[in-house]
């Protein structure tokens, strides 16, 4: 800025250069100590100099929007610029800060001649009274660190160009005389930290300049040998040890300065007291400019006492692995001493159970096995408790059907549930995936427990099962379980101690209930193990509430519902139970499915729900009826809607507690065409209401009675071959029995050597292997069999052991069984395996290929009729396997294996002439080729309803 005034002119006279000398020669010698008075020396010289008013100088702060005076000088009349030294906001002054930053000065002659920008500038200057001024930045390194100030209040100047170019030398010796200050005390400051670090620091350190001098050291090296650091300093080994020590320490020296790199060794060398120590020493040479080691930088620590502790640990873990190896086997034996004979009994109560027995009888039996299965229980608790006692209890991460998972531990305790008419049912909220990734058998082992308390603890009143999805993050759904009962309740006071070990919530509780107080703590430490936790709401009285939650992998690609639900849209459905918890959990399995749901809390509202809307768009489609109700059963209502014209077409579904021998055919009389048990899986019910709307054909026949049961209905039809493989007499009667009582047969082998030559020379839909046997155990015999079955075969092999111990299963797996159970034998599940490996070529004759094809085929080809229904009724053999490796693909989203066997369907079925199916396999093909999920299922279920 230019402005009007008083002019200063100044020359390069000798007065004016030797105030330059001397402010430089004066700051070449100025400390720390002295600079401060040096400087407001220097600031007076300069203003009497140049007749200024005053002259401040401002430095930065570490944050930059921040500044503060470091000094100032100003004439005997003048105001000084600040009374008081303290942090300012830099951006006070926004326009001159920025002026500051990108010119060399600020020179401001007119006060009254300030841009419009500068309004706060106008106001300080007016305030301060300052009617001149010149601004000069400091820099250091190129780096504005602050600046200085020249100021005039009693008159006003115009800065000429000489004058700045003097003032502005003058401000370089300010900035670098600041730089070096600062630069100097931070030095000091870290040779000052570094000595305390150094000397204080108990590791010792030193530093060599040959092979046997030291350069310096710390003083923990020094007080190892009860000496000063100047003892050492600069002095040969030779002339400060004895010869026993010096040696050591030299030989020890020569070869880390040989190997001339980072190096780590151990030492074994006497202290001041005599005493042998070990000390373990970490070297690291440092070089000159040319690559020579200049000095060899050493540390050492002490670790004689950790040698000793680490031999002693090693020894004690030694024995502790002993101990532990006997534990296990100790275990292992016992668990299959005590399963083998339970199996026996286990299996003879049901053969019994089966037998023509008096009333009397029956109650025995059935206490029998009553304490058969608590002595079970207790076993496996003990066994899961050794495991979790030991750290070797881990969890498997496969993928699964979380509702099935769900839905089966429940109903496994749905029939003592209805032993004490007690209402159990299941609410899986939406959002739940179907398909996670974690361990089944230990989220069902949860669930069983807290089932199973809550059935034995409640006398009246239901259990509701209800999980719910949280929340979801990096592919891990967060799962909440809450397992509620309207039971004894728990007191205030136990509710903290049930989780623990052995205890439950007090001692009256043990003695009536029974029990070991293990199954809570367990299913704690599996809660834990995936990652939630486990926790309790009771009142005394009143019932308790368990709540859990888990963490587990969302299965990528999970498989699409089972039929589709654009089938069910319109479809009207009427729920009619007294219990609104077990309305609303039906309810909420047909969310989402396009159906229109219907309520009714008893029979008299259910029929005037179908009345009001016989003759709308809402009329009702479906009933599911629960069998017991206040007002009226199920039969009993079935047999009023019987009389009602407007409900004739109304399809009904019985909804029962327990399911008998010969419910199927009363439930038939009274008009059902379908019963299912409670608690309801979704699967069945959505199912079931598909088939008797005839929305699916599958076991479609004339006035058949729809249940869950009527799949393996039609499998038990088919004679299963099987082989059981078992050196234990008693097990193999068992077996042998219980399978005759459901029309089975089996062969029969003692040992794995007889074993092989059997299925060497007969195909088997599965075999039985006992895994501990004489001649060849189990696992042996699996292995030769995979050998034996190459690429051509694979036969279904389960493994039966009375071993439970940790590994026994991928034991089992990596023998290349293909499943395990184990003893006592659950004779439920067997059958089950059973049912899934019959081999399902019995069931041809519910294709129609033949009659549809056959005619073509004769045309195209010239054959005989007979030729070619034989040919035909061959390829219908291989259809079921083909068809089962096609849907896995799919399910699995494996295109590269969807397009081959696809490709092998697209082939079979040309040169059969079977054009329908050649024409969707082409396309199924293409869209397997180009990975379109969506495309390849409603391809493959086109190719289905054309098979059926």
């Amino acid at each position: 800025m230019s402005g009007e005034g008083n002019y200063i002119n100044i020359r390069y006279s000798n007065d004016c250069l030797k105030l330059i000398n001397d402010t430089f020669q004066r700051f070449l010698d100025v400390d720390s100590i002295n600079y401060q008075s040096e400087l407001k020396k220097t600031l007076e010289k300069i203003g009497l100099f140049f007749d200024l008013d005053r002259i401040y100088i401002y430095y930065f702060s570490k944050d930059p929007t921040f500044m503060q005076i470091e000094c100032q000088w100003n004439k005997k009349d003048i105001r000084p610029k600040r009374t008081i030294q303290e942090e300012e906001v830099v951006y006070a002054l926004p326009w001159l800060i920025r002026e500051i930053k990108n010119n060399d000065f600020v020179a401001i002659n007119n006060v009254e001649k300030f841009p419009a920008e500068a309004v706060f500038e106008a106001e300080v200057f007016l305030k301060e009274g300052i009617k001149s001024s010149l601004i000069v930045p400091l820099k250091s390194e190129n780096k504005l660190i602050g600046f200085v100030g020249y100021e005039n209040l009693s008159k006003s100047m115009t800065w000429e160009e000489e004058q700045i170019k003097i003032l502005r030398d003058i401000s370089k010796a300010f900035s670098y005389t600041r730089a070096r200050i600062v630069k100097k005390e931070a030095y000091e400051s870290t040779l000052n930290g570094q000595a305390i670090l150094l000397n204080n620091c108990e590791s010792q350190i030193w530093a060599l300049s040959n092979v046997t001098s030291y350069a310096t050291v710390n003083e923990a090296h020094a007080k190892f040998f009860g000496k000063k650091k100047s003892d050492l300093e600069y002095q040969d080994l030779y002339d400060i040890f004895d010869i026993d020590t010096a040696n050591k320490f030299s030989e020890h020296n020569w070869e880390l300065f040989r190997k001339n790199e980072p190096a780590e060794k151990e030492l074994e060398i006497k202290n001041c007291k005599g005493e042998n120590r070990l000390l373990k020493i970490k070297s690291k040479p440092q070089r000159d400019e040319i690559g020579n080691i200049k000095y060899l930088i050493c540390t050492a620590e002490d670790i004689t006492e950790q040698r000793l502790a680490e031999r002693s640990l090693n020894k004690a873990k030694e024995q502790a692995e002993a101990a532990n190896i006997a534990k296990s086997q100790f275990l292992a034996n016992m668990s299959h001493e005590i399963r083998t004979p339970m199996n026996g009994i286990f299996g003879f109560l049901e053969l019994l159970q089966s037998t023509n027995l008096s009333l009397e009888q029956k109650e025995f039996i059935r206490e029998a096995k009553s304490a058969s299965e608590v002595l079970l229980h207790i076993i496996n608790d003990i066994l899961d408790f050794s495991k979790i006692e030991a750290r070797k209890l881990t969890m498997e991460k496969i993928r699964f059907n979380l509702r099935n998972t769900i839905e089966d531990a429940v109903s496994l305790l749905a029939p003592k549930a209805a032993e004490k008419a007690l209402e159990l049912y299941t609410m899986i909220k939406a959002g739940v995936p179907e398909e996670v990734i974690g361990d089944p058998s230990r989220l069902r082992q949860i669930l069983n427990n807290l089932i199973s308390n809550a059935v034995k603890f409640t006398e009246r009143g239901e259990i509701s099962v209800t999980v719910d999805y949280l929340e979801e993050e990096n592919e891990i759904a967060v799962l909440s379980f809450e397992v509620k009962d309207t039971g004894i309740g728990i007191c205030k006071e136990h509710i903290n101690t049930i989780f623990q070990y052995f205890s439950q919530a007090d001692a009256s509780t043990t003695r009536k209930y029974g029990g070991t107080g293990l199954g809570l703590a367990i299913s704690n430490e599996l809660v834990k193990m995936m990652g939630g936790e486990i926790r309790v709401e009771s009142m005394l009285g009143e019932g308790s509430t368990f709540k859990f939650d888990v963490r587990l992998k969302i299965a990528k690609g999970a498989s699409e519902q089972k039929f589709a639900f654009e089938k069910l849209q319109g479809v009207n459905i009427l729920i009619i139970d007294d219990n609104a918890n077990n309305r609303k959990s039906v309810s909420s399995y047909l969310q989402g499915t396009g159906m229109k749901v219907f309520e009714a809390k008893d029979a008299t509202s259910a029929i005037t729900t179908i009345l009001s809307n016989a003759n709308t768009k809402n009329k009702i489609s479906v009933a599911i009826i629960d069998y017991q109700m206040r007002d009226m059963s199920g039969y009993e209502l079935a047999t009023t809607l019987k009389t009602i014209p407007f409900a004739k077409d109304t399809k009904l579904i019985l909804l029962t507690s327990v399911t008998q021998k010969g419910d199927a055919k009363v439930a038939k009389e009274y008009g059902f065409s379908s019963y299912l048990g409670k608690p309801v899986r979704r699967d069945d019910l959505l199912g079931c209401i598909a088939i008797v709307l005839g929305l699916k054909k599958e076991y479609e026949k004339e006035h058949q009675l729809i249940t869950k049961h009527i799949v393996k209905e039609v499998k038990n039809t088919l004679k299963p071959r099987i082989l059981l493989v078992e050196d234990n007499e008693m097990n193999r009667k068992i077996v042998i029995s219980m399978l005759k009582s459901h029309d089975m047969t089996c062969d029969v082998a003692v040992n794995g050597k007889e074993a092989l030559k059997a299925v060497s020379e007969k195909d088997y839909d599965v075999v039985f292997m006992d895994c501990q046997m004489p001649v060849m155990d189990g696992y042996e015999c699996t292995y030769e069999i995979r050998m034996l079955e190459g690429d051509k075969k694979h036969t279904t092999i389960i493994a039966m052991t009375a071993n439970a111990m940790e590994g026994d299963y991928e034991k089992c797996i990596e023998a290349g069984m293909d499943e395990y159970i184990s003893k006592p034998i659950n004779f439920d599940t067997m059958f089950n395996m059973i049912e899934e490996n019959i081999k399902e070529s019995g069931l041809v004759t519910d294709y129609n290929i033949i009659d549809n094809n056959i005619d073509y085929f004769v045309e195209t080809t010239g054959l005989k009729k007979d030729d070619a229904k034989e040919i035909l009724e061959e390829y219908i053999k291989c259809l079921p396997n083909l068809l089962e490796d096609i849907n896995n693909a799919i399910d699995n989203n494996d295109f590269d294996k969807l397009a081959g066997v696809t490709h092998e369907l697209k082939g079979s079925s040309g040169t059969l002439r079977i054009i329908s199916i050649h024409e969707l396999a082409i396309k199924l093909e293409e869209a397997a080729l180009k990975q379109e999920t969506d495309e390849c299922a409603r391809l493959f279920a086109k190719i289905k309803d054309l098979l059926h």
